[in-house]
């Protein structure tokens, strides 16, 4: 199998066990609460009360995973908890979630762009595939350190395309694709 078909791949796997972990609409632990508002700055805890839960149990998860390879780096565990923090300002269920899987592949940024300016289900759609930028942009608005926002934006790029420190971000990437 080639080095892209492999990607897809384990993306797939990925997208697979995301789906069925955001059926269940349970609650983190109290426990993982309490050590996630210590990690995080007080503005930024607020945005992250605001996620889903099962997206509060994925970024949980890989935050924990990183903390496991990276275990005195707080701004790692920040960035794990915070990656996916803009979906929380774009309305989605489900289906929007599916479809926007389905999509990236075909997604240029012009198309998104071009859905997200529209109306009806594709600006929902783009809405939804500009949530890192979004994201991003909460995160400079708290005051969230540089990496943690540069994450926030490049953590579906390829790796090519990265500008923030390597380490943090491979510890980051393998979490964000093994964490449920």
């Amino acid at each position: 199998m080639s080095k892209s078909n492999t990607g897809n791949s384990s993306q797939l796997a990925h997208l697979v066990r995301r789906f069925f972990a955001s059926l269940g609409q349970r609650s983190p632990d109290p426990s993982d609460v309490v050590w996630v508002k210590e990690t995080l700055l007080q503005a930024e805890f607020e945005l992250w009360e605001k996620m889903s839960p099962p997206d509060q149990r994925h970024s949980i998860a890989v935050a924990q995973m990183a903390r496991s390879e990276l275990p005195n780096d707080v701004t790692t565990m920040r960035a794990g908890l915070l990656h996916d923090i803009g979906k929380i300002g774009v309305p989605s269920g489900l289906i929007t979630r599916v479809a926007a899987a389905i999509s990236k592949p075909l997604a240029t940024e012009d198309r998104v762009n071009r859905w997200s300016q529209g109306k009806g289900p594709l600006a929902s759609l783009g809405a939804f595939m500009s949530y890192p930028q979004l994201g991003a942009s909460m995160l400079r608005e708290v005051g969230s350190d540089d990496f943690t926002v540069m994450w926030a934006t490049e953590h579906h790029l390829p790796s090519t395309e990265w500008t923030v420190e390597r380490t943090r971000a491979e510890v980051l990437q393998r979490a964000d694709q093994f964490a449920v």
